[in-house]
């Protein structure tokens, strides 16, 4: 066996990454791959330590990292740093761990940038998509890894979306299936009622007492009474 350096340990005070719980819990039992493993931690990282939002950074950024590259070298040896980078990379995407898209306007040109995927990542990506024309390619698995679909209902039902709305319709395709939000705008579609007031108060009331069939159960006259604007 090669001869290891020992570790001599972590300093009081030291910088501390923290790492989401379900990433340990869920994801990380299910890597066969070290270079997914240490993409992802790294990854996690460098996006902990974006301090301006949103938090994305660039895929050229990660790949550069020196701890990174190290680590790869030593787990991958067989296949060469740049082979087990992007190997990682797209196994993380896969998983659902991480967010991947192109983002224009970027000062040089086009860029690929990562986010996490969470929340704040989701809105992240749906934000840019408006605002810098991301092309949100969100390959990832699980609840909220769409593309962003809600500014298209938004301007196929109602017309353009307007930038202080940008980041409020955002939040809304993150947390709201996207069923919901095509029901919700179709239904407002249908009354005349073309506002996105209009449409968040139905999916309010369906958050509140379930989705149902609204003009059945004679509950429509209450969205009549909504302000439209």
């Amino acid at each position: 066996m090669m001869d290891r350096e020992r570790f001599g340990g972590f300093a009081s005070g030291g910088a501390v990454t923290p790492l989401p719980e379900a990433l340990l819990e869920d994801a990380v039992p299910r890597m066969s791959d070290p270079a997914e493993l240490a993409v992802t931690l790294y990854a996690v990282r460098l996006l902990q330590r974006t301090r301006r939002y949103p938090r994305l950074a660039a895929v050229d950024a990660l790949r550069s990292e020196r701890a990174l590259v190290e680590t790869l070298a030593s787990l991958c040896p067989e296949r060469g740093v740049d082979v087990a980078f992007a190997d990682g990379l797209e196994a993380a995407v896969g998983r659902g761990t991480l967010l991947r898209g192109e983002q224009h306007g970027a000062e040089g040109g086009p860029r690929t940038v990562i986010a996490l995927n969470s929340a704040d990542g989701r809105r992240a990506m749906a934000r840019e998509a408006r605002a810098c024309g991301f092309d949100g390619t969100v390959a990832a698995a699980g609840p909220g890894a769409r593309a962003a679909g809600v500014f298209q209902l938004y301007e196929d039902a109602i017309g353009p979306v307007p930038p202080a709305l940008a980041e409020e319709l955002a939040a809304a395709e993150a947390e709201v299936p996207g069923e919901w939000l095509a029901e919700a705008f179709s239904e407002a579609a249908a009354r005349n009622a073309r506002s996105w007031s209009y449409v968040r108060t139905i999916i309010e009331r369906w958050q509140r007492e379930g989705r149902g069939d609204a003009v059945a159960d004679g509950r429509a006259s209450a969205y009549e009474q909504l302000v439209r604007r």
